[in-house]
């Protein structure tokens, strides 16, 4: 229960970022390239924090994330699921992944941080509460990535995105 309700802690932590977005909304740019380029960095965002931050040894992240492998199936595993810890790393993550998207519009005036910014707000709460519902047992829409988490956990080197691939089977049977 507690974890659920840092959960919601750090997704009003999260959604602080969307209130500028939100307010630039109206002058920023309409292409429909944007969210489809704004998708793409969160995957890549995703697989660079886990991948370099959490895994690397020295990290701010590394020794809460290795508690999260190490009680990978355990009693006590639920209490080891959230994304960031404490509100400042939270924080932190969203500043670190705004600043490239800022430089950018700032430079190039592309007027793409907006939509960018509420589509990575998003993309990572929606994430967080799949990672939660997959180690918690509980229903995840169309089991989508469930699989390949736990991959993850038993082979630990591998699978540091878990974006592609829970997104891929939705488009995939949505094509067909």
């Amino acid at each position: 229960m507690m974890e659920r309700l840092i959960f919601v802690r750090n997704s009003l932590v999260a959604l602080l970022f969307a209130i500028p977005a939100v307010v630039m909304l109206p002058r920023a740019s309409h292409s429909l390239a944007v969210p489809a380029l704004a998708f793409v960095w969160c995957l890549f965002f995703e697989y660079l924090y886990h991948r370099w931050f959490q895994h690397r040894p020295g990290t701010i992240f590394a020794d809460k994330h290795h508690l999260h492998h190490a009680t990978y199936r355990r009693e006590n595993e639920e209490e080891h699921l959230n994304f960031g810890g404490h509100p400042i790393y939270v924080a932190l993550l969203f500043i670190v992944n705004g600043a490239p998207l800022v430089a950018v519009d700032l430079i190039f005036h592309t007027r793409w941080f907006p939509p960018a910014m509420l589509i990575f707000v998003g993309y990572v709460i929606v994430m967080e509460d799949i990672h939660y519902r997959i180690h918690t047992g509980l229903w995840v829409p169309f089991n989508l990535g469930v699989k390949h988490h736990h991959g993850h956990h038993t082979m630990p080197p591998k699978n540091f995105n878990g974006g592609i691939i829970a997104i891929l089977p939705w488009v995939v049977h949505s094509a067909t």
